[in-house]
């Protein structure tokens, strides 16, 4: 069972859109008993991300754009 945390753009209907297709997307394609853990997240131009929201498993963040 593998345990994935989703990071996702909060307050946002494409953000949480984004996070639940990606979910059925892995769950169907990689592991169907995957526990999945969703954080939302908001940002501002030119704001990094704190490694500290990143869980010990597989990591994943949409609706963001990070350079």
């Amino acid at each position: 069972m593998t345990k994935v945390k989703v990071l996702y753009h909060d307050n946002c209907f494409d953000g949480v859109s984004s996070a639940a297709v990606f979910s059925r997307f892995y769950k169907g394609r990689f592991d169907p008993g995957a526990v999945i853990e969703y954080e939302g997240l908001t940002h501002k131009a030119g704001q990094q991300i704190s490694e500290d929201l990143f869980g010990p498993a597989e990591n994943v963040i949409v609706d963001f754009k990070y350079c």
